[in-house]
């Protein structure tokens, strides 16, 4: 996999993924916690079934952007975010994040991190519009994303769970 330079923000450095990554990611995805913020169960495969699984996922560029999230003062390895399932005739996408060490966590790397991966969707790739979910009972990360300029715009139940869908549209970006 060819590594890109890093897209900088104020708080944080977004990179390629490397397979260095992974074992940091495979602890994050079996934290019960950290699952359940996501409505997810936490990971019960092998380390090596989930590189095979990560290797798949990573395997369409023109579909997913994956990157790792570093903090700028101490070039720590705090999460992981993606710009996912790209139309890029509609010019829109999804996005996530997770940051998965929780001393990183209320300090503002998450709002930085998505502002950093909206600046690039729009600028960069082209996007004319963001859209992402997240759970009705994380209010933490829903008030992360109306910092970020996200606005609510609906909800949908899976699996049991009620999330909250939010928007985010190029001309009412503000980086």
């Amino acid at each position: 996999m060819m590594s890109s330079p890093p897209i900088i923000g104020k708080l944080v450095s977004l990179h390629s993924k490397s397979k260095s990554d992974a074992s940091h990611e495979y602890i994050w995805k079996k934290d019960a916690e950290l699952a359940a913020l996501n409505g997810q169960l936490p990971l019960n495969d092998s380390f090596e079934q989930y590189l095979t699984n990560l290797k798949t996922a990573q395997d369409d560029p023109l579909s997913h952007k994956w990157f790792s999230i570093k903090t700028l003062s101490d070039k720590q390895y705090i999460g992981y975010c993606t710009i996912y399932n790209i139309d890029w005739d509609a010019t829109e996408a999804h996005v996530g994040i997770t940051i998965g060490d929780r001393r990183y966590w209320g300090q503002g790397y998450g709002e930085d991190s998505i502002k950093t991966l909206a600046n690039h969707a729009f600028h960069c790739l082209g996007m004319h519009r963001l859209h992402l979910k997240t759970l009705e009972r994380n209010a933490r990360a829903q008030k992360c994303f109306q910092k970020c300029g996200f606005k609510p715009c609906g909800s949908i139940l899976e699996r049991a769970n009620t999330y909250i869908l939010m928007q985010l549209r190029i001309q009412d970006y503000v980086k």
